[in-house]
């Protein structure tokens, strides 16, 4: 049997290896079961929460509630399926979920890349994400976390699970070497914390970005004072510098050099 993390150990790992802080403002992907906790799941949010301070930090969770291609869930159900921000569920994982349904917690409207935020910048992250037809783009949580000098940090994951790389193809649009995003736009019904019906209008990625290959990427292009991984009892953890890693990821793209392989660059 493989060993399981206590608590007295992942504290140290969160605060020591990823470098988590009072005040930080952090985008958390996760897997619960890959973690092996001998505690139970509700502690690590509280973790967490107790790190960052809970009046003066922030925690990101993505919150997408469907894990099919977006073009392939738009086409088929945009026209019948309605997101509901307070009560659709996410499929990013337990901790996501269990953030979610926080009673201060914070979940944007974007139809397809939903963000739920606890903390002091939770409105301020999420408030205009569905305004824009980019979902990873300057209204969304992604590139806004970037003001505060966001953490990226994955528990139970690898890089591989970090959707940050998408905010530079979002932000550069046709600057960027290949094309990220299909012209349709798509017309989604969004159920907002009002209970009232409203539409929301996105682009959803194009099929050629399955061609990929982030792990090669980051071990070519992105030293480890950008993006740190880390293991403890062969448990996978990262951490990223958002705004390192962000201004990193654009010059490579201007130098065509991205996550993509050349399958992808095939118009």
């Amino acid at each position: 049997m493989l060993p399981r993390i206590s608590e007295q150990e992942l504290i140290p790992i969160l605060t020591e290896k990823l470098g988590l802080y009072k005040g930080a403002v952090v985008f958390i992907h996760s897997s619960v079961d890959r973690m092996r906790l001998d505690f139970p799941l509700y502690k690590l949010l509280q973790i967490l929460l107790d790190i960052v301070g809970r009046e003066e930090g922030s925690l990101i969770f993505p919150t997408a509630h469907f894990d099919i291609r977006a073009e392939e869930y738009l086409t088929n159900n945009s026209d019948t399926v309605i997101f509901d921000v307070r009560k659709s569920p996410t499929v990013r994982g337990l901790l996501p979920e269990i953030a979610r349904r926080k009673k201060n917690a914070v979940r944007s409207l974007h139809p397809t890349e939903s963000i739920a935020v606890i903390g002091k910048y939770a409105s301020e992250l999420t408030e205009t994400h569905h305004q824009s037809i980019y979902p990873c783009g300057e209204l969304s949580p992604f590139y806004k976390m970037m003001k505060y000098n966001g953490l990226i940090i994955g528990m139970g994951v690898s890089i591989f699970n970090l959707s940050f790389v998408h905010c530079v193809e979002d932000v550069m649009k046709d600057r960027f070497p290949i094309k990220t995003r299909i012209d349709k736009e798509f017309d989604c019904k969004v159920r907002n914390y009002e209970g009232d019906l409203i539409t929301v209008k996105t682009l959803a990625a194009h099929q050629r970005i399955t061609h990929h290959n982030v792990l090669r990427f980051f071990k070519r292009y992105i030293p480890a004072n950008i993006c740190k991984q880390v293991k403890f009892k062969n448990v996978d953890f990262f951490v990223a510098d958002s705004n390192a890693l962000f201004n990193k990821m654009e010059a490579l793209a201007g130098e065509k050099k991205t996550i993509y392989t050349k399958k992808a660059f095939i118009r």
